[in-house]
Formats: structure tokens, sequence, C-alpha cells
């Protein structure tokens, strides 16, 4: 009896056992099984994550379409793992003809994964792409046919479109849509939906590229023709004061001339002196005490004749007067050939004192007929700029007040100096400006002056030069009572905005 009932306890505990390893066999095969879906899930989110991130490199990479498209292709296959298929691209420049890929095999299905012709897969592709024009959507197709020895009974095409643009068609090749294929037919549009944006972005990045390298070279195009046009303002203005400058210089030459001339007879009176001395001399070499004495009286009767004295002195003034002249023809030409010199943009202490003196000699025979100049030009520090273009603007200034004055003109001219630059003030009190043409008159091309006595350009010059100094020019004028332009340019290191809100 003990030993039936040792056995029956015996066997309870080892059917308690069983039931207890077969409980836990089947949540281990449930936990490895879970497990293996997890991993599973895994890696396939991975794949889809790569195939999503070379979706991604398409907009950073920037290949052209038709080179990235093999790519994305083998992705898809590889991701859903259908056996076929095949890509159509179609460039923006519709001139040129679409690319039909050959029919591609799925790598991870095939050990020889190279391209591969089928009559029947290229006629159905003919035939889908219209129905992709039309519908611009994911087109599936229930087929019958064999690739490879292999049954094919559907087609996917996913189109690419951009900017209402088809550009191209992805084709799949497969047998029996599975669950996880369907799944990731949907990551697949949402990759082509990203690849259009990226594609949209690129277009009108290069858009915009090609915007702005016209933009550029017509910016170019500018430059190099304002650069034609202050030159040809600077010309223009050289020709209105050509006939001045001409005269100007004849009347220096004029009196160097005649000075010339004078002292070519004193030196002919000089030359008969000194003859008249070397006589002296030999005589004393020569002669009798009283011979010597009638030689030095006749000596000191011609100097006396002569007026010697006279001829010394005014033979300085006639030298000095000369050099002066010379200067004068030498500081003419030096200022018109520094002013008609084309501008080279480069910037060097300036003495706006001496600059505005230098106008000042060029614009004479423009303005000594019109009235008086007065100048309260006090002494200042040199601005940092190009003394040749701001020669131009003063020389512009002064010969539109010319033009401005009468007979009982005044120009003037007041200079002055803060901390942060100077102040330069032209005022005149010639005919005015009307209030209605004040607004224009920097505008290029607009002139109050007569046919072919302006062009409209200087005064539009002279603001370009004075901002591209960092300064500022404002005008101000009364019909009837004078105009007064008003300009600041700053130290080196200051710029416009921080000398007005001083």
């Amino acid at each position: 009896m003990e030993y039936e009932a040792a056995f029956q306890r015996e066997r309870k505990a080892r059917k308690k056992a069983e039931s207890i390893l077969e409980q836990k066999s089947r949540e281990l095969h449930f936990a490895n099984t879970s497990l293996k879906e997890n991993v599973d899930s895994l890696h396939f989110a991975l794949r889809e994550n790569k195939f999503l991130n070379h979706i991604g490199r398409y907009g950073i990479e920037k290949p052209k379409l038709l080179d990235f498209l093999p790519t994305i292709v083998n992705d898809m296959m590889r991701l859903s793992e259908i056996p076929f298929a095949a890509y159509v691209h179609f460039p923006f420049e519709t001139q040129q003809a679409g690319f039909y890929s050959p029919l591609l095999r799925n790598p991870d299905l095939y050990d020889d994964a190279l391209e591969t012709q089928n009559n029947e897969t290229n006629r159905l592709i003919t035939e889908i792409e219209p129905i992709i024009r039309d519908m611009k959507r994911t087109h599936l197709q229930i087929v019958d046919l064999a690739i490879d020895d292999k049954a094919i009974d559907t087609i996917v095409a996913l189109p690419i479109i951009s900017l209402d643009h088809l550009s191209g068609i992805i084709i799949l090749f497969t047998h029996t849509l599975t669950d996880k294929q369907n799944h990731v037919l949907n990551v697949f549009k949402t990759g082509i939906k990203q690849l259009a944006i990226i594609m949209e972005h690129r277009y009108q990045e290069d858009k915009l590229v090609a915007s702005y390298e016209e933009i550029s070279a017509t910016n170019d195009a500018l430059k190099d023709t304002q650069n034609k046009l202050v030159q040809s303002e600077k010309m223009a203005t050289v020709g209105q004061l050509s006939a001045g400058i001409a005269h100007e210089i004849n009347n220096p030459m004029g009196f160097i001339k005649s000075n010339i001339g004078s002292l070519g007879t004193y030196i002919e009176d000089f030359v008969e002196y000194v003859e008249a001395s070397k006589s002296l001399t030999e005589k004393t070499m020569q002669s009798t005490d009283d011979d010597i004495m009638t030689a030095a009286k006749g000596l000191d009767k011609i100097w006396s004749d002569l007026d010697m004295p006279y001829l010394i002195e005014d033979s300085k003034n006639l030298l000095a007067e000369s050099q002066q002249g010379i200067k004068r023809i030498i500081d003419i030409v030096g200022g018109l050939k520094r002013f008609s010199r084309q501008s080279d943009n480069k910037k060097e202490p300036c003495y706006l004192d001496k600059t505005i003196d230098e106008a000042l000699k060029l614009a004479h025979n423009e303005l000594k007929f019109k009235g008086v100049v007065i100048k309260n030009v006090a002494k200042v520090k040199p601005i940092n700029a190009n003394n040749g273009e701001l020669l131009q603007v003063f020389l512009n200034l002064f010969v539109n007040a010319s033009h401005a004055m009468n007979e009982q003109g005044e120009l003037i001219i007041d200079v002055v100096e803060d901390t942060k630059g100077v102040s330069i003030k032209v005022t005149d009190n010639g005919s005015g400006i009307d209030e209605k043409n004040l607004e224009s008159i920097f505008n290029p091309f607009f002139t109050t002056k007569d046919i072919g006595v302006g062009t409209g350009l200087g005064l539009s010059i002279s603001y370009g030069i004075i901002k591209d100094h960092q300064g500022t020019i404002d005008v101000t004028s009364e019909v009837g009572k004078g105009t007064a332009f008003s300009i600041w340019l700053p130290f080196e290191g200051t710029s416009s905005k921080e000398g007005l809100n001083e």
C-alpha cells in the first residue's frame, strides 16, 4: 500500500512538472516568436528609414533625377520583396526625349541582378504612361504574364509629379500583393511625395540662382554703364568749360610772352653795358688816369641813360609774374587732368579746403562774371575719400550755381567740422528750383536746363558719389531766392547714420 501510494504521488508530481514544462515551453515559444517579429519589424523599419534617407539624400547631394532613380527603384524592390521593376524619366525640358529603363531584377532575390528585356513589359509600360498622365495618381493593374518563369499578376505604377509636371513613373511587377507590401506601398507614396517636394525646392533654388546670376550680370552691366555715364558727364562738363579754360590758359601765356619780349630788350641793354664795362677794363689796363676817368664817366652815363636800377627791379618783377603765370597754367591743367581722369575708386586722405579751391579754379571762367564767391572754409581734418570724385561733385554744384545766378550773384561756401565728419553747404542766390522738381533733382537725366546745356546726369552722379562715401546730400530751394545744397561726409570709421543721429 505504501509502495502504491508513493507511486501515485510520484506520478502526480511528474504530471505537474510536465504541465509546468509544457507551459514554460509554450511561453518561451511565444516570446521567441514575438522577439522574431519585433526584430523583423525593427529590421523592416530600418530599411524603411534607409529608403526615406535615400530620398532625403537627393536634396543634399543634388544628383540628376535620371541618375538617382536606379538607387530608389532598387531600394523599393528590396524593401517590398517585389521581384521586378522599371522606371521612366521625363525631363522638364519638353524638347528632350523621355528615358525608358530596361526591366530591373531585385538584387536580394536574384544572384544575377542584371537588367533584362521583356517585350510584354515594354508594351505594358507604354500603355500605362497615358493613363498615369491622365490620372496623376498611383495606378494598379491586373495582368497575366511571366517574367523569368515567375508568374506576375499585379502592376503598381507610382507617378513622380513636381510642379504639376510628370517627371517620372516607377513601375513594380509582383505576384499578389501581401499585407506587408500594401503597407510598404504607403511608405513609397510618402517617399515619392517627399522626392517631389525636394525637386520643387531644387527647381526654385536653381531658378533663384539663375535669377541671381542674371541680376549680378545686369548689375555689373549697370555699373559699367554708370562708369561710362560718369566719364561722359565729365566730358560734357569739360566741353562746357573748354572755352573758358582755353581763355584762362591764354591770359597768363599772353603776359608771359610779353614779359619775355621785354626781358629780351633788357638783355640787349645789359649786353651793351657789359661791353662798355669791358672797354673800361681794357682802358684801365692800358691808359693814363685821365682816360680812366673819361671811360668811367662814359660808363656812368650809360648806367643813367639806361636807368639800370629800374631795369634790374623790373626784370625781377617780370620774372616773378612769369613764374606765377606758369604756376597758374600748371594748376589749371593739373586740375583738369585730375577731373577728367577715369576714377579708380581709390580713397586717401583728402583736404576739402584744397579740393574746393581746385574746383573753384576750374569753374573760374563760369563764375567770374556772375558776382562774388564768399568762402567760409575752416581748417578741417582730412577725410578718407576719392579726391577726383569730390572735385567733380563741387565742380557740378559751382557750375550749376553759375547757370542759376545773374551778374549780381553771390555764391557762399561754408565748411565746418563736427565730431563725426565735415559739413559743406553751397548756397547761391540764383533763380531757385520749383518745389515740384525738388524730388526729381537727383534722378538720372532729369534737368530743368535748356536742351544742349546739360545732360541731367551731374547731380545724379554727385548723389551716387556722396552715397559711395557714406555721406548725405540734401537740397532746399525757393524760386527767385536761390538754392542751398548741404553735404555731410564722415571721418573714417563713422557711418552716415551716426553722423545724422548726433
